[in-house]
């Protein structure tokens, strides 16, 4: 039977990945300034910090390009093995969010059309994961050496994170056994990388549309 043509896809605009993208790098800084303040003060409270607002800023670029990178990584998975198997879809979105630790909600892309196969969703599905774990490993090692091990004070408050399997291997590679009462006192590398690790993770959740439910 005679089909009418399929409609002409529609392209959503480059520069709502640019304003996007540009807006997470300026929410992912603020918070990456926030993390470089806390580094510097070693868990210590009530101490002036001897640097300006600029500088802070700076420095938050420390974070900012690290969790970018690596969902940005992932991301582009998604998107060339999308282009690999002739499936439609969109660049990046990035997603600016103002929230403390992460200043950003992460990254999808749009898949316009219907994946043609388990083969290929398969692929699809793990590129994205893959590319952004080749990239965290390394930043997490690179963070960590930057680093350093400090000792807690007594009157510490604050809260304590979680730490992946992968996360504590390499904080004992590269400062072996911490003795009691210190802590490694994480630099805003070592901290995206610890994010973007988590992330990863809870993207391979088998459910729905997440990463793993693919």
């Amino acid at each position: 039977p005679w089909l009418a043509p399929a409609p002409p896809r529609r392209r959503e605009p480059v520069w709502r990945h640019v304003v996007l993208f540009l807006l997470t790098v300026v929410t992912t800084v603020m918070v990456g300034a926030q993390h470089f303040a806390a580094f510097r003060f070693d868990f210590a409270t009530g101490q002036p910090l001897q640097l300006s607002t600029t500088a802070l800023m700076v420095n938050g670029l420390w974070y900012s390009v690290s969790i970018l990178a690596i969902l940005g990584a992932h991301e582009f998975g998604h998107y060339f093995a999308c282009r690999y198997y002739g499936v439609d879809a969109s660049l990046p979105y990035f997603l600016p969010a103002p929230l403390p630790l992460t200043g950003t909600l992460g990254a999808f892309i749009r898949i316009r059309q219907p994946i043609p196969g388990k083969r290929e969703l398969f692929d699809i599905g793990i590129a994205g994961p893959i590319a952004g774990f080749v990239i965290a490993v390394p930043t997490l090692f690179i963070g960590l050496m930057m680093s350093n091990v400090v000792q807690i004070p007594q009157d510490f408050s604050g809260s304590w994170l979680g730490e992946p399997l992968l996360f504590k291997a390499a904080a004992r590679l590269t400062w072996g056994a911490v003795p009691d009462g210190y802590s490694i006192n994480m630099h805003p590398m070592a901290f995206a990388a610890w994010f973007g690790l988590l992330a990863t993770a809870l993207n391979l959740f088998p459910i729905g549309q997440l990463d793993g439910g693919h």
